[in-house]
């Protein structure tokens, strides 16, 4: 790697999300925001050209940005955006910022480690106290950071941790010496912060994806005998109606069970095709008003449904979509249940509206119910649900794809 590129790199990276925070600060008062996060005298207008800079920088293609950090041909133009960030006057200076905290926790914790891996991992951290740059922005920067071969996780920094408890108590630590931020600093916030590094930064480096999960699930018993009569099925298009549950962002997870299955299917049936029509939260009134049109236009084979359907309106819009799609031609199936997710109170095996529908409902909630790691099934913020509910959910829809359950996806 070309030290000093790599350098100028991060420092732009870091320049820019202090930047967008600083912008974020001014909107909670004058008194707040000049002890904090001065601005050096930088105009909003400046701030927000380095946050748009910045955006357009992590968008390049990452085989330019590595081929360039290499010292190697690349297309990737510094002076486009990166040397512009640098140039600017604003600092970050004050031992309290988040970012600050973060590399003198870092340098206590991994003294061994050099300061430009100590400020790749605070980098990181900027951003994850974001929250809203969760789905873009922040995926952006560990995909670069990755392939640049830059350290994406405290583990990489020889920190050792894995649990919720531990991330606690490291948020606990931290959190005591953040002076402000405009974002969530309590001992709980950057402890979520630790699981998505620890979740996102292994799928990122590939010590723990969808690929990983699914050479785990292949060794399953019920999944070896399921994977000749996946191999026989017919081509079919799949289309997958889904909220977060089902994302390949998803943060509680190393992976979702819809992915893991997805390259599944690409080894044991691989002209079948996958597509995705996703929203984080995604209700079924909303489903239908961004996608139900555009899966009619793709024409697949089956539509398979992951969706908040609770509720008379809900349930209103999934019986017509249901209604819709088999009308021409299309197989649609639900899992019976996303337990223990806290709004799915009403099976869909018992649900009078789907009763009369031609619609195969996966039934998954006993054996949910049954599992052994049942305990661990919901992550931090008691929404979302962690490896061991994706794996088994895995298990169960490769096995539904194949035929191996009373359920058949004909």
């Amino acid at each position: 790697m070309d030290k000093a590129k790599i350098e100028a790199f991060v420092d732009a990276n870091i320049k820019a999300v202090h930047a967008y925070e600083v912008l974020a600060s001014k909107k909670l008062g004058e008194k707040i925001r000049s002890k904090y996060w001065n601005t050096a005298g930088v105009p909003d207008a400046e701030l927000k050209k380095l946050v748009e800079l910045h955006k357009a920088m992590l968008a390049e293609p990452v085989s330019e940005l590595a081929a360039w950090a290499a010292g190697e041909k690349s297309a990737f133009d510094g002076s486009k955006h990166l040397d512009f960030i640098n140039a600017s006057k604003l600092t970050s200076e004050n031992p309290k910022l988040p970012l600050n905290v973060w590399l003198d926790w870092l340098k206590i914790k991994a003294p061994t480690s050099s300061q430009i891996e100590r400020k790749t991992v605070a980098n990181i951290q900027q951003v994850l106290s974001e929250v809203e740059r969760d789905g873009d922005l922040l995926q952006d920067l560990f995909r670069v950071y990755a392939k640049i071969g830059l350290p994406v996780l405290t583990g990489q920094l020889g920190i050792t941790g894995e649990t919720d408890e531990d991330f606690l108590a490291w948020g606990t630590e931290i959190s005591e010496n953040i002076g402000f931020t405009p974002y969530s600093k309590d001992p709980e916030a950057v402890q979520m912060a630790f699981r998505k590094m620890y979740n996102w930064g292994r799928r990122f480096t590939g010590l723990r994806d969808k690929f990983v999960l699914g050479k785990e699930l292949l060794s399953l018993p019920e999944v070896t005998t399921a994977i000749p009569l996946f191999a026989k099925q017919p081509q079919r298009k799949i289309a997958v109606i889904g909220h977060s549950f089902t994302m390949e962002t998803h943060w509680s997870t190393p992976a979702s069970f819809i992915p893991i299955v997805t390259e599944l299917t690409k080894l044991y049936n691989p002209k079948s095709e996958f597509k995705y029509f996703q929203q984080g939260g995604m209700s079924a009134v909303t489903a239908q008003r961004l996608f139900y049109s555009p899966v009619l236009e793709w024409k697949p084979d089956l539509v398979v449904f992951v969706i908040m359907g609770e509720g008379p309106e809900n349930r209103k819009a999934l019986r017509e979509m249901i209604l819709g799609y088999t009308a021409a031609g299309i197989k649609c199936c639900i899992f019976d249940s996303l337990w223990p997710a806290d709004w799915d109170l009403l099976p869909k095996g018992s649900d009078p509206e789907l009763k009369d529908l031609k619609l195969n409902i996966i039934e998954v909630k006993k054996i949910l119910e049954a599992s052994p790691e049942k305990e661990k099934f919901k992550c931090l913020d008691g929404i979302h649900l962690t490896e061991p509910w994706h794996m088994l959910m895995a298990r169960e829809w490769f096995k539904y794809l194949a035929g191996a359950r009373k359920e058949k996806p004909e």
